[in-house]
């Protein structure tokens, strides 16, 4: 007798719970997804149509909640990750090929020579929005392209080439790009997958245009699932729109000419003029780094200063 009242009191529980959520607009079917599924779907992105899985989102949302998804999509398009400290010229120990470093170069862009480069073979790594350009960002240089995913999307290598970096441990899964692949191509080109849940391939490995070579993710700096996507010629960045028109995912032309102005994103950022704060009562690095959107090793570096330094009121800091 008290097992039957108690289901009945469970069925009665159920049909207010479903008969509340159909009354505010929620999805009227509850299932349970894995967490990485749940972000992806919150995000309900909208595949290229050359994606194989592009009906594979089904979740039934109202007009109200759709507006919000859209809210927090520019939120997260606007508070992506932060690279820190991966980008550094003239990071160079003498040799080109650098397993370790992501430039290995001691190149400027006023030593770069005119060149034409065949990029006709390029394959797109990942189908989807861009989330975030190249340029500068929050008082410091965005190297790459970022494109929405959901964790697990299989990415793919733009050119034949071979592995130069593959970075991959627990140390990194915090930090900067995460776990990422670096590739080098014959076109003299570089290519970066940054975020990746797990990467497919090893150093000095072979890879062909369209080959496996990670699983997108949301490691490093990242505030949702997305791949970081570079281009570089020794070392210096290229905004990667002046070669791939990321609508469709195909080159512009199959021919690339490298000039200095190839590099014009990159450099209207190492001639922006710098940028300063001033102290007031209750500051801390810590307080003006996030502010700015920048790191306290950041801050230290550009004015000279220990993470325990006093900072007196009024005191002018750079933070650009």
């Amino acid at each position: 007798m008290t097992k039957k009242i108690t289901t009945k009191l469970l069925s009665v529980c159920i049909i207010c719970i479903m008969s509340t959520l159909s009354v505010v607009g929620k999805p009227l079917f509850i299932k349970w997804i894995p967490k990485t599924e749940t972000i992806s779907g919150f995000h309900k992105t909208p595949l290229s149509p050359n994606h194989k899985d592009r009906d594979s989102l089904s979740f039934i949302y109202d007009e109200e909640f759709e507006l919000s998804i859209a809210e927090l999509d520019t939120l997260n398009m606007e508070l992506d990750e932060d690279e820190e400290d991966m980008f550094e010229e003239g990071d160079t120990t003498g040799s080109s090929w650098d397993a370790t470093k992501v430039n290995p170069f001691n190149i400027t862009i006023e030593s770069i020579t005119d060149t034409v480069i065949n990029v006709s073979t390029y394959s797109h790594p990942n189908y989807n929005v861009v989330t975030s350009e190249c340029g500068e960002r929050w008082g410091r240089f965005h190297a790459g392209t970022d494109m929405r995913l959901r964790v697990g999307d299989t990415i793919r290598a733009a050119f034949d080439g071979k592995v130069r970096i593959m970075r991959y441990n627990k140390k990194f899964r915090k930090k900067g790009y995460g776990h990422f692949v670096m590739l080098r191509h014959p076109n003299g080109l570089e290519t970066l997958y940054g975020h990746l849940y797990k990467p497919l391939v090893k150093v000095n490995q072979e890879v062909k245009a369209g080959e496996p070579i990670g699983l997108g993710g949301n490691t490093g700096r990242s505030t949702g699932p997305h791949l970081h996507f570079e281009f570089r010629y020794k070392g210096l960045p290229i905004n990667a729109r002046k070669i791939v028109d990321f609508e469709t995912g195909k080159v512009l032309s199959p021919k690339y000419e490298i000039t200095k102005a190839s590099f014009e994103d990159y450099n209207k950022y190492l001639h922006s003029p710098a940028k300063y704060h001033k102290v007031r009562k209750g500051d801390t690095l810590g307080r003006i780094a996030r502010k700015y959107r920048t790191s306290v090793k950041r801050l230290c570096a550009l004015n000279r200063i220990r993470p325990n330094t006093t900072l007196r009121v009024g005191r002018r800091i750079r933070v650009k």
